[in-house]
């Protein structure tokens, strides 16, 4: 069962900016940079932005099953209404290219239903955010995925500032000890991988999750990227896409490299197999002269014993 955790930053400009990934997402083209964009998106709702002058309506997306907020414990109640919260996120931050917040995206597992699924990104939320002052919006979508079933994902903004008083302070950000630490990452795999486990055993599930990378599991294995719903819908209508052949591409290397790998496992069975087999052969041969001429004359009539010259191991 597949289940994943990727984060991403959500800033003004630098790589992809956070209505450059709605827009990627979503398939409309938003020219404005603005967090307030992505909320907007993500949560399916309608809000002013007010930095930009702009109202971004996606109430028309499809597949936005649940959006919560959850602040931490003493933060005032205007932080709970998401458009407040990201304006005000929007209006803290001064700079051209100030990153505004960060991003995770949990992948859900099938075997889980939408209300487990809430349960788990709280839980996630409130272990891992909220319990540092971070404010967390998140968002369970559920569209298409390419084999034809679903592919349940939840998006996860949170501030970068702690809640203080009835405001937000001092920026979580840098690579020791803050946000961007590749500590603060690996942190978060574990406790995802620790609570869909459990989430899994109190559904009377048999699945178990593992998050770690291929290269931790000792898998020489290119990493699969997602063909995505757009490129899925554009296929599905019979365009070919670049990015449907990269994919696709990887997966016929990654498919002939474990036939391979299975190849060699088979060769290596087969030869331990077949030694084995001649080893219990020698000795059931050994056994019966031994037992037919005597235990001092049966090997004038085997031949030399091959444990003797070390051919058999004992």
């Amino acid at each position: 069962m597949h289940a994943n955790l990727h984060i991403n930053a959500i800033s003004r400009s630098g790589g992809r900016s956070a209505v450059g990934a709605s827009a990627y997402r979503s398939g409309s083209a938003v020219t404005s940079r603005s967090v307030v964009a992505c909320a907007s998106y993500r949560s399916g709702e309608v809000l002013k932005d007010e930095r930009y002058e702009k109202t971004h309506d996606f109430t028309r997306k499809e597949n936005v099953l649940h959006s919560e907020i959850i602040t931490p414990e003493g933060a005032p109640d205007w932080m709970s209404d998401r458009e407040k919260l990201w304006n005000a996120v929007e209006a803290g931050e001064k700079r051209i290219d100030a990153q505004l917040a960060k991003e995770i995206i949990l992948t859900l597992p099938r075997n889980l239903d939408l209300e487990q699924h809430k349960e788990v990104v709280r839980d996630f939320v409130k272990e891992n955010l909220t319990s540092r002052g971070l404010v967390a919006d998140f968002a369970i979508h559920s569209p298409e995925a390419s084999d034809g079933d679903r592919n349940p994902h939840a998006h996860i903004m949170f501030t970068l500032r702690p809640v203080e008083d009835d405001h937000f302070g001092k920026k979580l950000t840098g690579r020791v000890g803050g946000m961007d630490d590749k500590k603060v990452l690996a942190d978060f795999r574990q406790s995802y991988e620790r609570i869909l486990n459990d989430a899994s055993e109190k559904a009377d599930s048999e699945v178990h999750f593992d998050l770690r990378s291929l290269k931790e599991k000792g898998i020489e294995r290119q990493p699969q990227p997602k063909i995505g719903p757009k490129v899925t819908h554009l296929e599905k209508r019979g365009y070919e896409t670049e990015w449907g052949k990269e994919v696709r591409q990887v997966m016929h290397e990654n498919n002939a490299q474990a036939a391979y790998a299975g190849h060699l496992l088979t060769h290596q069975i087969s030869y331990h197999t077949s030694r084995a087999v001649d080893a219990v052969r020698d000795d059931v041969a050994y056994k019966y002269y031994e037992a037919a001429y005597g235990e001092n004359n049966h090997k004038d009539w085997y031949g030399n014993d091959e444990r003797d010259r070390g051919g058999i191991e004992r």
